[in-house]
């Protein structure tokens, strides 16, 4: 049965020897994995798209429920970007996003139409000259966390100075085993509940501490989605603000 739907384009594994598997977060069928041949050859038709993270598509494709790699029968780029695929600190973002999001997704039953739109619009907002861009994944892992179902309990957290990374929740005393936030890295936390996107500079944070606080909340989606396993591209974010 041939569906049209949305999509925003994660990761890819190479297929033979000029195909891929695309991993494409769609509007109505969650993740979803697609076979694109002739990707990486000169008839490749604009197919490259699919090897660029969080490219915007509207999608026809071929779905059964029945099958877990599915075909495209038509595509065309929604959004074009102007910005991500150009400037080094957005590009190593989209690919951390995208993986990210590919292993947090991945286990996860359909979420809903609200985080595809979310996940939209933050992308659109990615490819925009927002201030504090160095600062968008803080922000995207901490609302991401909500309809993931681990958003942090916040009750009584400004009399907590320690965030409980196993309990999801703000603690007077430091935990005794080592998966908690500092006082600083808990602050912060406590800060992007209310920040709007599109004052990410209001953060300051130099790359150091920025990278702790990104390993703490990544330890937080080890911790509470099944299967999240390690986020290779974070080490060229790690090299990008060192």
């Amino acid at each position: 049965m041939i569906e049209s739907t949305r999509g925003i384009v994660l990761t890819h594994t190479k297929y033979a020897e000029s195909s891929i598997i695309s991993h494409i977060y769609t509007e109505h069928y969650g993740l979803q994995s697609y076979m694109i041949n002739q990707v990486r050859s000169r008839k490749s038709k604009g197919k490259t798209v699919f090897l660029q993270p969080l490219t915007l598509v509207n999608l026809e494709v071929y779905h059964s429920d029945k099958k877990t790699i599915h075909r495209i029968k038509d595509f065309k780029v929604s959004s074009p970007f102007s910005l991500i695929p150009f400037e080094p600190i957005r590009q190593s973002l989209a690919f951390f996003i995208a993986e990210v999001l590919n292993k947090a997704l991945k286990h996860e039953d359909k979420l809903g139409n609200d985080l595809f739109d979310f996940l939209f619009h933050s992308i659109c907002l990615m490819d925009d000259n927002i201030p504090g861009i160095q600062n968008f994944h803080l922000f995207l892992l901490f609302k991401l966390t909500q309809p993931l179902g681990f958003y942090p309990n916040f009750e009584e957290e400004l009399e907590k100075v320690f965030f409980d990374l196993r309990k999801g929740m703000f603690t007077i005393h430091e935990p005794v085993h080592p998966n908690y936030m500092n006082v600083w890295q808990s602050k912060l936390l406590y800060k992007l509940k209310s920040v709007d996107v599109n004052h990410l500079d209001q953060i300051e944070l130099n790359g150091e501490q920025r990278t702790e606080f990104i390993e703490k909340m990544l330890d937080y989606y080890h911790l509470h989605l099944s299967g999240f396993s390690n986020i290779k591209s974070f080490k060229v974010l790690k090299d990008l603000f060192r």
